[in-house]
């Protein structure tokens, strides 16, 4: 037969049940503006009936609560951190794209076309008047211009690449300090729920953590009971293992000691595992904002810039196809190998010609651009004018026969016929440069498109998740009051009760 005392027991269960309730809805509200958090619902459950051991058998003996339960669902998490991968990646690409894209924009600047057509201008003026001084003098400024501007043009680019550089370091050391995070966090969650408690403000900590390292890179989560309230979480990258529960392993980046790209900047970090594993910085299945400043950092278009040099030993600046080595993205070095080729092609033309010609006075022609000091082979950085010239305009060729008078200027006919001249991949000088400019247009449109596309998809499945795990204040206002209501009830309850009892303790008999 049941306790006489039941009906209190079962109030007092409703009256905790409530109560768990309540308190678990003014912990979602008070989250509300919580990034990441997960919404929370007390798990309740009708207590075990008890045997009356009479006719109608059993009775109920009120409710239990069973748990805190977490509303979220994993489904979503994995679509919202595939996506986060790939906006990752298209974010870094779409900023140093752009970068790139500034420095190269002929539209908006006096740019590289613009000293290109002026230094010929300054050759057709020469033309007219080959011996006057003055014309000489602008056609040493004008090429003066030309090379400063693209040791400019390359200095820059390089500074671009040196920030990708840096920003590869720094998500490094965040990837690291995630991993220990992470695995500082799945001993608290483990601790918790091995003695049957809730660690969903843990797990929710962890979420968010995981959703930061899967913009970085990509990653790929495994959790496993083994037993007695505890669970395994493995967390890899790109197929590696960052995450082994309670043990992580760390990456670091060290200074390379030979460049990718013979025009790279000094001091580019590799990155490579603590542990000795390698960390395939240029594999195909890498993705998230790391991979996107790879690209950025190194990509020169599935070649290699390498300094090579003739049977003469000269030196200068090739691309050679290498995958393995190096990304086939278009970044800071192809556009500099770009500038290099033009460089290369453009100064040993005009030096060429000058070289095979005379000054009026007879004497042997000197090449107008040189490479500067510190430097082994001609490139967009290292090209100069010839200090000779800049000292001594008379010294600049305009013949290959002196002896046909001052007004023979067959040197600078030859010059001024390198502007239609087609040895820059086909195409003339002005041509090969417009197609640079248009080349990053469409390269940083490109960027620009995925990463707005990436960002309208991370929108749409946040708000699908949200509308699992996100706290609606409506909703919540409604189990308040709910709640409310079945907690005056149970205590209703209690008092009817305790007038029972009060009855049948108290007045029962007198």
């Amino acid at each position: 037969m049941a306790s006489t005392f039941l009906g209190l027991t079962i109030s007092y269960s409703g009256l905790q049940a409530a109560q768990a309730s309540i308190n678990t809805t003014a912990h979602n509200v008070s989250n509300v503006s919580t990034t990441g958090y997960s919404r929370q619902k007390v798990s309740l459950e009708a207590d075990k009936a008890l045997n009356t051991n009479s006719g109608y058998g059993t009775i109920g003996s009120g409710v239990v609560v069973t748990g805190v339960e977490q509303i979220r669902d994993s489904y979503y998490d994995v679509k919202f951190r595939n996506n986060q991968t790939n906006y990752g990646e298209y974010e870094a690409k779409e900023n140093y794209m752009t970068q790139i894209e500034d420095y190269l924009n002929e539209f908006k600047l006096s740019g590289f076309t613009t000293e290109y057509t002026n230094f010929f201008k300054s050759v057709t003026e020469l033309q007219k008047t080959p011996t006057e001084k003055s014309v000489q003098n602008s056609v040493i400024n004008n090429a003066l211009s030309l090379s400063q501007y693209f040791n400019t043009l390359s200095t820059n680019l390089t500074n671009v690449q040196k920030d990708a550089n840096e920003e590869i370091k720094n998500q490094v050391g965040e990837i690291n300090t995630i991993a220990q995070n992470i695995s500082s966090l799945n001993k608290q969650i483990n601790y918790i729920e091995a003695n049957k408690g809730s660690a969903n403000d843990l797990r929710d900590k962890r979420n968010n953590l995981l959703d930061q390292l899967s913009k970085i890179v990509n990653i790929d989560t495994e959790e496993t009971d083994i037993g007695n309230g505890l669970k395994s979480c493995i967390v890899k990258i790109n197929g590696q293992t960052l995450v082994d529960t309670y043990d992580y392993n760390t990456l670091t980046t060290q200074a390379i000691t030979e460049n990718v790209n013979a025009s790279d900047a000094d001091g580019l970090y590799n990155i490579v595992w603590k542990n000795g594993l390698e960390f395939n910085e240029y594999s195909s299945s890498l993705n998230g904002s790391l991979k996107g400043l790879i690209d950025v950092r190194d990509g020169c278009n599935g070649s290699v810039e390498t300094l090579a040099t003739d049977a003469s030993g000269n030196k200068s600046l090739e691309l050679v196809n290498n995958t393995e080595e190096n990304t086939a993205y278009k970044g800071v070095p192809h556009y500099i190998s770009k500038l290099n080729e033009f460089i290369e092609t453009f100064t040993s033309a005009v030096n060429e010609i000058l070289t095979n010609g005379k000054t009026v006075s007879g004497e042997a022609g000197i090449p107008l651009f040189t490479v500067k000091s510190g430097f082994s082979a001609m490139s967009a950085l290292s090209v100069s004018v010839n200090d000779k010239l800049i000292k001594d305009v008379s010294k600049l060729a305009t013949t290959t026969d002196p002896s046909q008078g001052s007004a023979y200027c067959d040197v600078v006919d030859n010059l001024v016929a390198l502007k239609s001249d087609k040895r820059y991949e086909g195409g003339t000088g002005a041509y090969f440069l417009e197609s640079v400019v248009a080349e990053v247009a469409i390269d940083s449109a490109k960027s620009t498109s995925f990463f707005k596309n990436y960002t309208n998809i991370s929108s749409a499945i946040n708000n699908q998740r949200l509308s699992v795990m996100g706290v609606d204040q409506d909703e919540e206002g409604m189990d308040i009051l709910k709640f409310q209501q079945a907690y005056s009830l149970s205590s209703k309850m209690m008092s009817v009760m305790n007038e029972i009892y009060n009855k049948l303790i108290n007045e029962t008999g007198l």
